[in-house]
């Protein structure tokens, strides 16, 4: 027996700002650092930015592997179609898991991109869903 789709919806708009730090770019006008609200169960979209779609980047085959997890709190990936203004679709820029909130503690996740040469890029920041960090 499956459970539903989550009702909450965590989205992430994977972007490099004038310093060339990645960011959230929901919000084109105020991105955020990279964040991941893990206080319920929840589904996590990752988009790539339009700006980085334009300059050829993409996902790997593989987007994104997390460490220690063994499927407990995260479904496995989803892609997910996605095009700039109703245009074509750009292969490997959106994708989707549910993150399940059964067990606490810190996780790094890595982020599999491809940059326009092909080079691998690989992006890996820590996310806390209650237990990890002592500030």
């Amino acid at each position: 027996m499956t459970e539903p789709t989550p009702e909450k919806v965590v989205e992430l708009v994977i972007g490099l700002d004038e310093r060339y730090n990645f960011m959230n770019f929901v919000d084109p006008r105020r991105p955020k650092r990279l964040f991941l609200d893990l206080s319920e169960r929840c589904e996590l979209v990752f988009t790539l930015s339009d700006q980085l779609i334009n300059a050829g980047w993409s996902f790997q085959r593989r987007p994104i592997e997390i460490q220690r997890d063994f499927g407990v709190n995260f479904s496995s990936y989803v892609w997910v179609p996605y095009s700039i203004g109703g245009g074509e679709l750009a292969p490997r820029s959106r994708f989707k898991i549910i993150y399940e909130d059964q067990r606490m503690g810190e996780y790094t996740y890595s982020l599999l991109m491809l940059d326009s040469h092909g080079q691998k890029i690989d992006l890996d920041p820590n996310i806390d869903n209650g237990a990890g960090r002592v500030p």
